[in-house]
């Protein structure tokens, strides 16, 4: 889905034309980017994958750098790239496309909780406690409020 609305940004008409939600779109587009391409970084370092197994293949639970933050950076991403594209063509019909988009990736995030909790079993379930799925703002919050309080 996200592929069809980024070709559509191309073929289709910007009929609000909002300058300041576009260049919005493009920032939000480039951390999105980052959040995509860093989770690949921290499992290798932090998740003890074996160097035949694929990047995700983690053996132990990663929670720390941006795991610290948020459980999904890497699902948090995509739902940031989905925004960027409503942003940048401020079409009607990329905004379905892009909140449909959205409400899957959000769905597929609540379950990968499921496969982790039967995965990592208590330890996961703790660490859903204090670090929230996808919202940054909050996990950087209660981050900061754990490094207040050692």
């Amino acid at each position: 889905m996200l592929i069809l609305a980024y070709l559509l940004l191309w073929f289709l008409d910007n009929p609000a034309c909002i300058e300041e939600l576009l260049y919005a779109g493009w920032m939000i587009l480039a951390v999105g980017l980052v959040l995509i391409f860093l989770p690949m970084f921290v499992f290798r370092s932090k998740g003890k994958v074996k160097k035949e197994n694929d990047w995700t293949k983690t053996s132990v639970l990663v929670d720390t750098g941006i795991y610290s933050v948020v459980r999904h950076p890497l699902y948090l991403g995509w739902l940031l790239m989905y925004l960027a594209i409503i942003f940048c063509s401020q079409h009607w019909l990329t905004t379905i496309i892009g909140i449909t988009g959205m409400a899957c990736v959000y769905s597929i995030s609540r379950q990968e909780d499921g496969r982790l909790v039967v995965k990592f079993g208590d330890a996961y379930t703790r660490y859903m406690q204090s670090v929230p799925g996808i919202n940054i703002l909050v996990g950087l919050m209660r981050l900061l409020r754990r490094r207040n309080n050692d």
